[in-house]
């Protein structure tokens, strides 16, 4: 066999390794929906909520929160929140009074693990 077939048997092989690879990649990857809440403690001023899903340790959990203004057209973001053991809080602020505000997580892949965590929002509530 010459130089050139042996190169060419190689080159075929490293692809069907590599198209294996990615393939089986897309196989494996898990997908998990989340749900988010949001509540509303007037007394104390305090908008919280917890992030729930099935996925395996922190995996979905931990995701940025965003609390969003609804208003007509686009609705604002007015704060990012970092969840602590999948539990968020934040002070409401005065200009936000009678406003109606929700949370959402997006969707996002872990990159170096086969994980998807879907996006989620939750119901709207009016802030204290």
């Amino acid at each position: 066999m010459g130089m050139g077939k042996l190169l060419g048997l190689f080159a075929l092989l490293v692809a069907a390794v590599l198209a294996s690879m990615s393939i089986a990649s897309g196989e494996t990857t898990h997908t998990y929906p989340v749900t988010l809440t949001i509540s509303i403690d007037r007394d104390a001023g305090m908008i919280s909520g917890t992030i729930i899903t099935d996925a395996p340790s922190e995996f979905c959990d931990s995701s940025t929160v965003r609390l969003r203004e609804s208003m007509p057209g686009h609705d604002r973001v007015v704060a990012r929140l970092f969840p602590e053991a999948a539990e968020w809080r934040m002070k409401s602020p005065p200009a936000l009074r009678g406003a109606r505000v929700y949370a959402e997580v997006l969707a996002y892949h872990l990159p170096q693990r086969p994980v998807e965590c879907l996006g989620a929002r939750s119901r709207s509530v009016t802030a204290p």
